[in-house]
């Protein structure tokens, strides 16, 4: 009975390890992708904003005359 109760007891604790582990890396990951999410916010801005210039600029030239 005692060798049972020792081996219950390791397989918590292991249990206990890993769910501590698993937290600080979901933890982790959900940094990661606010930093992703972010930069690609970001990103997608100046994509936009490149061809709002593009297309005033040629509107600008006489892009636009009849």
């Amino acid at each position: 009975m005692d060798e049972w109760a020792r081996g219950i007891e390791t397989r918590l604790a292991a249990l206990e390890t890993r769910k501590a582990v698993d937290e600080v890396h979901q933890l982790n990951v959900q940094t990661r992708l606010g930093n992703i999410e972010d930069v690609l916010k970001w990103l997608v801005r100046l994509i936009i904003g490149t061809m709002t210039m593009a297309v005033l600029a040629y509107a600008l030239k006489d892009g636009l005359s009849i």
